[in-house]
């Protein structure tokens, strides 16, 4: 079992690093816990949040150097920050937990479970993946060194192009608008070392190990994670359930809100 980085202690010199976050709901039910996608924050469950909030007691936080948390130490590996999210749900004295990850959300989820499963008690897999192909990790690593490069504006068009679809980008440009301030305003040297970070995860031959309950879900035109990655994750956990959402990209619990919101009600009902 590998053990979690921890978050630095605090010197004469150095603050504690801070993980900003926010809780709802109702003490003593079920801990969720929200873990968002790279470049944004914890506001961006504000769709999900006050739909568990009758049922569960949640839980969403900023990665570190995201939203209002203190910045990194660099490189990002996913141990710490698996490490980050087992703090998370330490200091809220109510797990295990529900871990719900988007994105590189899931990907720490799914490395907290294999390393942690005392701290898990189910988990919803959103838009993501347990590894790459030679050529998904270049890509992923080409896309910090364009931030390097040429900062967040470099790869703000090709983001947005990737994370929703051409529909809900006519429909909805105050979301596009808010994402794309988000990430603009976003820390280049943590974003881009997100994507050194990402391109290093290798889980999926040790998928058989997570025996805990599973929904994975996925957008039916996400061209980031497509529904293949999804299906790997499924076939490899025990009794994971699969649910396809129709019309949306990689960024399914903002394009589709209900009918995300709709599956992790029904699945959380009953873990």
């Amino acid at each position: 079992m590998t053990a979690l980085s921890q978050a630095p202690e605090a010197t004469a010199t150095t603050a504690p690093r801070t993980l900003n976050r926010i809780r709802s709901g109702r003490a003593g039910a079920p801990l969720v816990v929200l873990v968002h996608a790279v470049g944004l924050d914890l506001t961006y469950w504000d769709r999900q949040v006050p739909a568990l909030a009758d049922g569960f007691d949640v839980v969403a936080y900023d990665l570190a150097g995201h939203g209002a948390s203190s910045p990194p130490d660099l490189p990002l590996t996913f141990d710490a920050a698996a490490g980050d999210l087992a703090r998370v749900i330490e200091e809220a004295q109510a797990g295990p937990a529900c871990v719900v990850g988007l994105s590189v959300g899931g990907m720490i989820a799914q490395t907290l479970a294999l390393a942690r499963p005392d701290l898990v008690r189910a988990l919803c897999l959103l838009d993501t993946v347990s590894t790459f192909a030679e050529a998904g990790r270049a890509a992923v690593r080409g896309r910090g060194a364009a931030v390097r490069q040429g900062g967040m504006e470099a790869i703000l068009k090709p983001t947005l192009e990737r994370w929703f679809t051409p529909a809900f980008a006519a429909r909805r440009p105050d979301v596009l608008d808010r994402v794309t301030k988000t990430l603009l305003a976003a820390d280049a040297p943590v974003h881009a070392a997100m994507w050194d970070m990402i391109a290093t995860l290798d889980v999926a031959l040790r998928l058989g190990e997570i025996d805990r309950p599973t929904l994975v879900m996925v957008g039916a035109l996400d061209p980031t994670t497509p529904p293949a990655a999804s299906q790997v994750i499924a076939k490899g956990i025990a009794g994971a359930r699969l649910e396809i959402i129709p019309d949306a990209s990689h960024m399914a619990p903002i394009e589709a809100p209900e009918v995300v919101n709709a599956h992790l009600l029904s699945f959380l009902g009953t873990v």
